[in-house]
Parts: C-alpha cells; structure tokens; sequence
C-alpha cells in the first residue's frame, strides 16, 4: 500500500528544533525527542474537497481543532456511518462493542428518512444524541487519537482527490 505525505504548517521555532532533533513528527505530532511530551499538534491548512466533509471532520476533532460535543446531531449519524464504514476504523478492539449499537441508531436514522418522516428522524437523532457524544467522545476518539500518537494509524490524504484515509500500519 502506497503511503501519500501530507505538507503541514508548523511554526518556524518548531521545524528549527525539529533539524536539530530536540523535537521529533510521530504521526500526526511534534513532540520531545528526550521526554515524548507532545510538542503540538499538525494542522492542514486549505480547502477541504468536496465529498470529504466527514473524513475532514473526524481529522479536526483527532487534532483538537474541533469537539465532537460540537457536532450537529446529523453530523454525529455522519461520524457514526463513516467509522462503522471503514474497514480500518471500525476494526479497532476498543470500538468492537459500539459498531453495532452505533449501526443501529444510523440504520433507524436513516429508515425514518427514506420513509420520508424526516421529522421523526431529527426527534430521533437528538434523542440519541447524547448516546453518540459519549461513544466518541468518551471512548473512540481518546483511544483513536493514542493510536496516531504511538504510530499505529496513519492519517493520509489522497492528493489526487484531498480526500482522508485512516491507515494501519503493518510491519
């Protein structure tokens, strides 16, 4: 599998110390070389394509520039399908225990949309809303983030399309 780099803005003081090696990139963080205290986070900075409005969201809230208790209840169905739908970010052992009651809510969400009880299905997410907060908020992000920081993900941008991709790595 091909690994796609991603340029980053960091600050001038951050690459200086990151060539003299006193700091060091460990996914998608600058930190000490010496005590591993994370340094800063990378940021992306441009457009955010078309189609990728999900990935995009889940990488700001991985980076601490976004809080899923920020998140629309449509947008936690969104963060809901697009995790349960990756191969790669579902598969995780901390996650295992919430794909199905996080399926569950999204399928029902979904049912009273295509049914076209679409306010029953806004009832629906706002009900459910908390229920999502804490399974990403509580759970799956903290766990998701650790994984980036001890370099077992990869977080990768497809530069043909800008869309994200969330990579395991295997040795």
């Amino acid at each position: 599998m091909p690994y796609i780099y991603i340029p980053f803005w960091v600050d001038e003081a951050v690459v200086e110390k990151l060539t003299t090696g006193e700091y060091e990139r460990k996914g998608g963080i600058i930190r000490r070389s010496d005590n591993k205290r994370i340094v800063c986070w990378l940021r992306q900075e441009g457009e955010i394509p078309e189609g990728a409005t999900i990935s995009y969201t889940l990488f700001k809230i991985i980076t601490g520039h976004s809080d899923v208790e920020h998140l629309s209840d449509e947008e936690l169905i969104e963060l809901g399908e697009f995790v349960n739908g990756s191969e790669n970010l579902s598969s995780f052992n901390f996650y295992q225990e919430c794909v199905a009651p996080v399926g569950a809510v999204t399928n029902k969400y979904r049912g009273f949309q295509r049914e076209g009880r679409n306010e029953e299905a806004k009832e629906y997410a706002s009900a459910k809303r908390q229920a999502m907060v804490n399974i990403f908020a509580r759970t799956y992000i903290p766990n998701l983030k650790h994984q980036v920081e001890l370099d077992m993900i990869h977080i990768v941008e497809d530069e043909g399309t800008g869309l994200i991709d969330y990579v395991r790595r295997i040795d």
